[in-house]
């Protein structure tokens, strides 16, 4: 093992070394300095791989991220190196993000989850502390929605999303019932980030109050995030975008993640 960094061990792995194996808890991520690793994902039918990723992507973050578990096993192709980066490196980025770009990476690393029907941690609602964000408060649009208000329906454009500060909105698909959505939760977000049509239609249940967050405050928010989790966003909502699961990240610093 050497160095990389005061904190940073970087370490050698061999060819056909697991990484990662799905479904484990997450303890660590790796930056990728050189080789070449396969992304798989288990199945009835066996492993099905995904693709591969080599230097300057980073594996195995989302578990940390979410406190999930792996999402994919991750595999050595060739001779690997790679940075070493512990849950209380990410937790710690995580913690100078402010809550609406905290809630934001959330809700990209859940979408991606589904994307692979893999389960997902439940999620804390962050509304309040959203509200009482300095730099949010000031672009926040608040408005009273009546019973029955239909926010957007399925296959619309996305606009903007919605924060409910009180009331409940009802999400269908297809006709379906999803779920009901109370107090401190956002909708909305992921069509407006990655550019694609409402996946579901969002209708109030009773008077509901909500703050409407347009895309250039997303794009704020995400330019508050510490480097290497603005990249890790950017990345996430370019695959959300093109409908594909594993992207090896172009542009994710190789540098320490400040």
């Amino acid at each position: 093992m050497t160095r990389h960094g005061p904190d940073l061990p970087t370490r050698r792995f061999p060819a056909d070394t697991l990484l990662i194996r799905q479904g484990e808890a997450g303890d660590c991520a790796w930056l990728i300095q050189s080789g070449e690793l396969e992304v798989l994902l288990d199945g009835p039918d066996g492993p099905r791989r995904l693709g591969t990723v080599g230097a300057n992507a980073i594996v195995g973050e989302m578990a940390l991220l979410d406190d999930g578990q792996r999402s994919a096993t991750v595999r050595a192709v060739t001779p690997v190196e790679a940075v070493e980066l512990s849950r209380g490196t990410f937790r710690a980025l995580r913690g100078r993000c402010p809550p609406l770009a905290a809630y934001l990476l959330e809700s990209l690393i859940a979408a991606i989850r589904r994307g692979y029907g893999l389960s997902q941690p439940e999620r804390q609602e962050g509304g309040a502390d959203i509200r009482s964000s300095d730099s949010f408060a000031t672009v926040a649009d608040r408005r009273m929605f009546r019973r029955g208000h239909s926010f957007f329906r399925q296959g619309d454009a996305g606009t903007a999303a919605y924060l409910i500060q009180s009331g409940s909105v009802g999400v269908q698909r297809d006709g379906m019932d999803l779920g009901v959505l109370g107090p401190g939760r956002i909708f909305g977000e992921l069509a407006l980030l990655a550019s694609r049509p409402r996946a579901a239609t969002a209708v109030a249940l009773e008077a509901t109050v909500c703050e409407i967050i347009r895309k250039d405050q997303f794009a704020k928010a995400i330019e508050t995030m510490p480097p290497i989790l603005r990249s890790l966003t950017r990345i996430y909502i370019e695959q959300l975008s093109g409908g594909r699961l594993l992207t090896p990240p172009p542009e994710t610093p190789r540098q320490d993640p400040s």
